[in-house]
Order: structure tokens, then sequence, then C-alpha cells
């Protein structure tokens, strides 16, 4: 088991925002997170990379508990994300996004780098190499030296996913990475994505509300509403579900009538 997370329940004041919430995540999965607006979807990925701590519950990864722990000691464990809002650092290039991911596992250290011994050198170059090939999975490799706030927005998007891999995850997951993204933009992402899956073999959790990318894309989907979980299982079966199908049309009736 990559993850476990068991009871998690969240309060902010009198508001629960999760209640009781649990997944199991197997090395190699590709799932699909979905429930309508203020489901607790990006609360569930804000627990499960510390953002945020519990209330109750507990979060292990491969055998350790991690509960309460910082967000920089989940992802020196294996689990990095996205952001539903983009957050690049706008002025410095491409591949210095990327880069600078990188020096949580190869950075050369600091008494290295201010000695400018060799192996400072080395370490640099290396980073630099893999830096262009991280960019090179999303066909970024030719815009390395371009200003990552100049990009396109879905340009922008890939580059984030890149500097999310490269802190070398065991887990990744993505908040609403189609946001903002037109039809042809979001199958485009889609295929990254599952490229970025199978080459890596690399285990990913999608929260997303283009319900098309969710269910072509993965082969588990987990449905959340008011803070619990409703459903979880393959596409087909959760499309089906009546609990779900009421959450969803519930909401739709919410709206109709406002």
């Amino acid at each position: 088991m990559l993850l476990s997370a068991d009871g998690l329940t969240k309060r902010f004041g009198g508001v629960v925002a999760l209640s009781g919430y649990g997944i199991s995540v197997q090395s190699g999965e590709l799932i699909g997170l979905i429930g309508p607006n203020g489901a607790g979807k990006t609360t569930v990925l804000n627990l499960l990379t510390g953002v945020i701590r519990p209330t109750e519950g507990r979060i292990v990864v491969s055998g350790q508990d991690i509960t309460g722990w910082r967000a920089d000691r989940f992802t020196a464990r294996g689990i990095a994300r996205t952001f539903q809002n983009i957050r690049l650092f706008r002025d410095l290039s491409v591949l210095e996004n990327v880069t600078a991911a990188l020096h949580l596992r190869h950075g050369p250290g600091l008494a290295p780098t201010v000695l400018a011994l060799p192996s400072a050198r080395r370490a640099e170059h290396g980073m630099v190499a893999r830096g262009y090939e991280l960019l090179g999975l999303f066909d970024l490799a030719d815009q390395a030296h371009a200003r990552a706030a100049d990009l396109p927005y879905g340009e922008q998007r890939k580059v984030e996913i890149a500097r999310a891999l490269a802190t070398e995850p065991k887990l990744l997951l993505l908040d609403e990475p189609a946001a903002g993204m037109n039809p042809a933009e979001t199958r485009r992402l889609m295929d990254v994505i599952r490229q970025v899956h199978e080459t890596l073999s690399l285990t990913m959790i999608v929260v997303e509300h283009d319900m098309s990318l969710i269910m072509n894309l993965c082969r588990r989907v987990q449905v959340i509403n008011r803070g619990e979980v409703l459903a979880d299982g393959a596409p087909a079966e959760v499309q089906a579900d009546p609990a779900v199908i009421e959450a969803y049309l519930g909401t739709r009736r919410a709206r109709a009538h406002a």
C-alpha cells in the first residue's frame, strides 16, 4: 500500500469540511476524485499533502504514519501536487522553475555551493540536464529559457506538472489541472497526464470538474459530497450510482431555483 487515509475529518471552527474520509492507494493507480462544488475535494488534497492538518484521522505512506507532518516533509516522503491556481515562479525561466524543485533531491548543499567545489558544478549540470528531460516530456524543451509568465495558460500548467515531477514523487496529486482550458487544450493535457502515468509508472490522483477527462482517463473514481465519500469504483459503476446521480442533479436543481 502506497498511501492510506482513515477517518480524516477537518473542522474549520463550526464548519465540517470533511468527515471520516478514507482512501487506499496502490502503487501505479490513476484515480479520479470528483464531487460537486464545495464537496471537500481540495480539503482532501490539502490534507494528503500536509498543507493543513486533520482534526481527526491518520495518513500512512509506505507503512509510516505521517499525520500532522509539515508539507515539506510530505514532499520528502514522495508526495507532490499542483494547485488549482497556478503557482509558478513567474519571473524565473521555465527551466529555472523545474531546477528549483530538483534541489530537493539533487542539490549540492550549502558548503559545496559557497566554496564553488567541483561537486557543486557537477550537481548543477546534472540538474539542468534532468530539467531538460522533464520539459521534454511536455514538449517544452525549446521554451526552457522563456519567462514562465510569458507562456500561454495551458503551457504554464505543464510547467507546473513538470516542476512537481522534479521532486521525484511516488504519488502526484493534480488539483483541477484542466481549469481554464478550452476543449482542445484539455484533450492535449489528458494525453500528457496519461503519458506521464505510463512512462514513469507514476501513481496519481486527479481532482477535476471535467467529467469526460476523468471518466476517459481514470480506471478508478472516488466521489465525495458534503465532506463524505459517496462512491468508489470503476467509472461506469460510479456514473450509474443513484447517490452520485442525485448529488449532481440535486446541485443542478438548486442552481436552477436560485
